[in-house]
């Protein structure tokens, strides 16, 4: 159905201000949904405060032209809708979670958007769909970060059950061993049995006598004649 150049100007105007500053955009292609899924499917992303219409392609080209995305518009095939959200993983992960339910009619599946002002393919827009939520994310890492501790935690904790253990080992071997009361009493008796040596008197010094010289001179002096 045709619509007015009034109606356009309008339609673009409002798209605009809707994606206008949008953090996250996805381009949502939808095949024989019922006017029911449609509702449920609105009510399910207004909870995540990510908003959704539906659009034709030509006025979307336009206004998501003047947003000055990175990067080039991946393909829009198919009937067009847009989800979009100041939240970066909230349009995606709600909009795949509604993808992957199941449902007796119709279809909708994520063929691309731009994430923090960057155009992203079908592909790369699914791995965002995937990222779980923020909730999840911090107890994931929390996780992570307790992990270690708790193993070091259990490493102390068997380091000292050992060093313990070796210590009462060592204790037990380190410990006197008492004599018996009838070797004491005999070492006892022994020692006090035996007389100290006795000291030996130091002997007189000699003392030495000086001979006068001439009484030498006199002795030499007759042999001397004789010979």
């Amino acid at each position: 159905m045709a619509i007015t150049k009034q109606k356009k100007v309008e339609l673009i105007a409002s798209m605009t201000e809707r994606l206008t500053g949008a953090k996250s955009i996805v381009f949502v292609n939808f095949k024989a949904l019922s006017a029911a899924e449609t509702k449920m499917l609105r009510r399910k992303l207004s909870a995540d405060k990510v908003g959704y219409f539906v659009t034709k392609k030509t006025l979307a080209k336009r206004v998501l032209g003047d947003l000055k995305a990175k990067g080039d518009m991946p393909e829009l095939p198919g009937e067009l809708a847009i989800a979009y959200g100041d939240d970066l993983l909230a349009p995606a992960r709600e909009t795949y979670a509604f993808q992957t339910a199941p449902r007796d009619k119709g279809s909708i599946s994520i063929v691309g958007g731009i994430f923090d002002g960057e155009y992203k393919n079908q592909t790369e827009m699914m791995s965002i769909a995937t990222i779980p939520p923020l909730q999840v994310l911090r107890g994931m890492f929390l996780n992570v970060i307790n992990s270690p501790i708790q193993r070091f935690a259990i490493a102390l904790g068997q380091i000292a059950d050992s060093v313990e253990s070796r210590l009462g080992r060592e204790t037990v071997s380190a410990a006197p061993v008492a004599k018996a009361p009838e070797v004491v009493e005999v070492a006892e008796t022994t020692a006090t049995a035996v007389p100290e040596a006795p000291v030996e008197a130091e002997a007189p010094a000699v003392a030495e006598v000086e001979v006068p010289a001439e009484s030498v001179a006199e002795e030499v002096a007759p042999a001397e004649v004789a010979a």
